[in-house]
């Protein structure tokens, strides 16, 4: 994908995600595995103990083509996620 960015996407979830993701989590989990078959997550996971934030890296034109494709994740639209930062990120060692 020519002229495209890297970018770092912290998410920050609500209280008690390890439980409320349950219902929802295969859809986000596709979801991560699409955009990562077509080129546009490089990697993507949660933080462990507690399960209270996420680190997804993406390839994208722009930030505001990243923002679009957050929009579609499952967790955000069932309002699971309580704080997003997308910047850019510059690879220094690594793919």
């Amino acid at each position: 994908m020519p002229d495209e960015s890297t970018f770092l996407v912290t998410y920050r979830y609500v209280p008690g995600m390890e439980e409320r993701r349950t219902p929802h989590r295969a859809a986000h989990l596709e979801w991560i595995r699409e955009l990562h078959a077509a080129g546009r997550v490089l990697v993507a996971g949660a933080l462990q103990d507690p399960v209270d934030s996420a680190v997804l890296i993406f390839r994208a034109p722009d930030g505001y083509t990243v923002r679009q494709l957050l929009m579609h994740d499952p967790y955000a639209r069932a309002e699971l996620i309580v704080d997003v930062s997308v910047r850019p990120y510059g690879i220094a060692v690594g793919a």
